[in-house]
């Protein structure tokens, strides 16, 4: 895995390379962070049996309660996997895009005094998750999972997911190159990402996003004055 120092929008865009749709990205905005997901953060180490257990129950009371709140109708348990990630809840699940400059958003729109991270990986064959016979929270090997592009949020991040098996632990096989963006340069890259409209509320469509958006905004233009 080579590592890359980078300092600017066109340094990151000038190395990328290959086809549309091959290569994925993840962006994280603290370097320090594990690469695995988020309820494998949550349990300490020799604690992954009482993990699986909390997994199974918050996830079965998901799927009883979730109704009263969309009209989203899931077929299987990888969809309500899916949208159970989509909403916050701890799953087994990573979120990956494969629109490099989304995951370059997401390594500098936070924790400023932090370097953040972009990793990139390469596609990688595994055995392929069956949602008509396969145990979506026992599947026994890393894959990836490509959502049906039913939400706006989906197609605009160009996003799949990366089901781990062990989700408490990091892999870093299928990764080629992981790019470091010293905190230093973190605000000037999201205000050259702004002006080709990557954003907080292209990403992730809502008014909520769109007034963090504005804020943000406003703030790289009076730094001198806004903590």
């Amino acid at each position: 895995m080579e590592e890359i120092s980078i300092q600017s929008l066109e340094m990151f865009i000038s190395i990328q390379h290959g086809f549309p749709e091959t290569d994925f990205f993840r962006g994280q905005s603290s370097s320090e962070y594990k690469l695995i997901p988020s309820i494998g953060r949550l349990f300490k180490e020799g604690k992954e049996s009482v993990l699986k257990q909390y997994e199974k129950e918050i996830f079965e009371d998901f799927k009883r309660k979730y109704s009263m709140f969309t009209d989203t109708h899931p077929k299987n348990d990888k969809e309500f996997l899916f949208l159970a990630q989509h909403y916050g809840l701890p799953t087994r699940l990573l979120d990956w895009t494969y629109n490099p400059l989304i995951a370059l958003y997401f390594a500098c729109c936070s924790n400023f005094s932090k370097n953040g991270v972009v990793y990139k990986s390469y596609p990688f064959s595994r055995k392929i998750f069956n949602e008509n016979k396969d145990d979506i929270l026992s599947f026994p090997t890393i894959t990836l999972l490509i959502p049906n592009v039913t939400d706006v949020r989906y197609k605009n991040q160009n996003g799949l997911f990366v089901l781990y098996p062990e989700p408490w632990k990091e892999d870093f096989e299928h990764i080629s190159s992981k790019y470091i963006i010293p905190a230093t340069y973190k605000r000037n890259i999201l205000n050259q990402l702004e002006k080709i409209g990557i954003t907080r509320s292209f990403i992730m469509p809502s008014l909520d996003s769109l007034c963090k958006d504005i804020v943000d905004i406003y703030k790289l233009r009076y730094p001198y004055a806004i903590k």
